[in-house]
């Protein structure tokens, strides 16, 4: 069944959000991208924190995509991982291996293919396929 014009347009949402590389976060209110028609939003209750989140926070790796929530181990019921996109019918993704999937999108700190920044669990909503 086709989705509403109100499910698929983006949500407001409100995140804990990496400014700079101080290692500070602070509230942060955004627009989540629209849902697709193969995506999934949910609300987020919990997530947990990772070193290679504050690795990112403070630009350690030098690839931080300032402002960004960051968080990609969210859930119990529903799971989101390191990534929230995937071509899913490339090799690597037809075999198990969507990490190595060349058109990945990560969870936070990314452009997704839309344009729209990807923002990860430290939100209330999150977006992915």
């Amino acid at each position: 069944m086709a989705k509403s014009p109100e499910e698929q347009r983006p949500k407001k949402a409100f995140g804990w959000a990496a400014k700079d590389s101080s290692g500070v976060l602070s509230p942060f209110k955004f627009s989540s991208r629209a849902t697709g028609e193969k995506d999934v939003a949910f609300k987020v209750l919990y997530c947990g924190m990772r070193h290679s989140d504050i690795h990112m926070v403070k630009n350690e790796w030098s690839n931080s995509l300032y402002p960004f929530v960051p968080g990609f181990k969210v859930g119990d019921r529903v799971g989101v991982g390191c990534m929230v996109y995937s071509f899913r019918s490339c090799h690597n993704c037809k075999v198990d291996l969507e990490n190595f999937c060349p058109k990945m999108v990560l969870t936070y700190s990314v452009k997704h293919y839309d344009g729209t920044t990807t923002y990860g669990g430290y939100s209330d909503y999150v977006v992915l396929r």
